[in-house]
């Protein structure tokens, strides 16, 4: 990505806004386009499409960072900076990039980056028509057999979550979100790696070290991004994920 990502800090604290803008100025790919104590003076900035990505504190004395969030209509990327470990599965519900529990290091806050730095490169890519593959609707199957149900523990509930309705899994840290039909998202603790071995491989495949997919909900290969049915934006493939993908999709 060519431009530079346009950042802002929003914080009560002062020591924590100067730790902040310390790391944005070490990035060349970043830059501080403002760093304020209250979420409603960063607002004419957020408003006026002027901001990428938000590095936004949750507990503060007008509003909460959960409930800003919540009040944006064209959010930018945010990433969460937090004392407080017990809003990181809400944080996820609300789709954040990253969740940074204070204090944490300069190699965690450029995890940090380097998703908000992939977000916005798929998001940028242009599409490529003469680089389309599309890839033809599966044959239908016999009816799916009883054990075609995924139980995860979620808002305190035990969720049952059929195979035909997953759409794609994200990884989140120690979270994942997984994405179902009719836009329902369910965010539980879990591991990638460990949902990657419960999931059928023959309905299920890693695509990144952040995505698993739905093999059948594939449309489409763009270049290193897949096109599932309804989603958007387009799922990165991961460089060491590239060959495996190809050759399932396409062997054949």
């Amino acid at each position: 990505m060519d431009n530079k990502i346009r950042c802002v800090i929003i914080d009560d604290e002062y020591p924590a806004r100067i730790l902040l803008q310390e790391f944005i100025d070490k990035v060349p790919s970043l830059e501080l386009t403002g760093s304020y104590k209250s979420a409603l003076e960063a607002l004419p900035d957020i408003q006026g499409g002027r901001v990428d990505l938000m590095f936004l504190d949750i507990q503060m004395p007008d509003i909460s960072g959960i409930n800003f969030m919540k009040t944006l209509i064209n959010k930018p990327l945010v990433v969460f900076t937090t004392a407080y470990s017990e809003y990181a599965i809400e944080s996820y519900q609300l789709d954040v990039l990253d969740y940074l529990l204070k204090p944490f290091s300069f190699d965690r806050f450029m995890q940090a980056v380097g998703k908000a730095i992939q977000r916005l490169a798929v998001k940028a890519a242009p599409v490529v028509t003469e680089r389309i593959v599309e890839v033809p609707a599966p044959p239908a199957e016999p009816a799916e057999p009883a054990n075609d149900i995924l139980l995860v523990k979620a808002d305190h509930k035990i969720h049952r979550i059929r195979f035909d309705s997953i759409i794609y899994v994200e990884g989140l840290r120690e979270y994942v979100t997984i994405f179902c039909s009719g836009s329902e998202k369910i965010v539980t603790l879990e591991s990638l790696k460990n949902l990657e071995s419960t999931l059928p491989s023959a309905l299920f495949m890693r695509v990144h070290k952040s995505y698993i997919v739905k093999i059948d909900k594939i449309r489409a290969l763009y270049g290193n991004q897949l096109k599932l049915d309804g989603v958007q934006p387009y799922i990165p493939i991961g460089k060491s994920y590239k060959d495996l993908v190809q050759k399932s999709l396409f062997e054949n």
